[in-house]
């Protein structure tokens, strides 16, 4: 049996550090988070002496990088996990490898070694926001690397030319809904000054959990229990950041909107039932700053609206 799979590979700048990746987009699946599996290729020079740890660094921008003057700096970088890989510790838990692991280590030889690293079940999804630019090395948001280094021990980051880093993102996936699960569904009640009765807006959603490029499928229920006219009707659907940084902290844009006067005017005591189609895409607002994305560790890979999180 054969088995075909991809391995991401990096050296640092000196050759003697090699990190192997079996995959970096890591899937958190809300009750547990894929870990982070990978293999590092030393040089002779590091299994006689020498330590080497590993590190699981969230990068957090928070503001653009040409804006950093007079020793400000706009970033900052959280360690989420470290540990020291070779030699290995006594007290280290051992692990199973996976079968990529185990196919690495046999090709490599003696000089490799496995390791396994756990991202904190609270720890941020990968999301950068657009800036106009096509760079989303340095963008504002959150992103995750693997650092592999050599030194004395884990604060040891003096040693640039013994180090290596690479790029993974964290994906949240929602969870599998059933397929007869309850509809979203808002009533919405609307009393007016001097007048009596009140104007009914009922919304339901034909499901809970939408895919990049599926329409959304709004289905709207008016009553009209007031002496008021309604007019035109319309719908938007909004993306809603929060950036916790700062204090109320929030950016909203609309990413489709759709408004009809087909069924207008609703006549007092009359009412009026409508389902209106929309599809959010990126074109809509490309170029538009503070719109989240998804992070993207491949120039290749064409840029996507963020997923809703938890």
């Amino acid at each position: 049996m054969v088995l075909n799979f991809n391995v991401f590979k990096k050296s640092s700048p000196d050759g003697k550090i090699i990190l192997y990746l079996s995959k970096r987009n890591i899937v958190d699946h809300i009750t547990f988070i894929d870990p982070v599996d990978g293999v590092v290729m030393l040089d002779n020079s590091y299994l006689k002496s020498g330590k080497i740890f590993g590190q699981i660094v969230c990068s957090f921008r928070y503001g653009r990088k040409e804006d950093e003057v007079m020793g400000l700096c706009f970033q900052k970088d959280m360690y989420l996990a470290s540990s020291q890989i070779y030699p290995p510790l006594e007290n280290d838990s051992p692990f199973k490898l996976t079968k990529i692991q185990d196919c690495l280590v046999s090709k490599l030889g003696s000089n490799a070694t496995p390791f396994r690293f756990k991202i904190p079940e609270n720890a941020p999804a990968s999301v950068i926001l657009q800036d106009g630019t096509s760079n989303s090395v340095d963008a504002c948001g959150v992103q995750y690397y693997v650092k592999i280094f050599a030194g004395e021990a884990e604060t040891d980051h003096n040693r640039s030319k013994s180090s290596v880093a690479m790029r993974i993102r964290k994906i949240q996936f929602a969870p599998v809904m059933r397929p007869l699960s309850r509809h979203p569904c808002t009533i919405v009640r609307k009393d007016f000054m001097f007048s009596p009765g009140q104007l009914e807006l009922e919304a339901v959603l034909d499901k809970q959990v939408y895919t990049h490029g599926e329409s959304v499928q709004v289905t709207l229920c008016i009553r009209n229990s007031s002496n008021k006219m309604v007019k035109k009707i319309r719908v938007l659907i909004q993306q809603i950041v929060d950036i916790v940084i700062f204090q109320n902290g929030q950016c909203r844009t609309t990413l489709a909107a759709v408004e009809t006067q087909e069924g207008c005017p609703i006549l007092p005591g009359s009412s009026m039932q409508k389902t209106i189609s929309m599809l959010p895409t990126l074109e809509n607002v490309k170029g538009r700053y503070g719109v989240a994305l998804e992070d993207q560790i491949s120039e290749k890979q064409e840029p996507s609206l963020a997923s809703s999180v938890l």
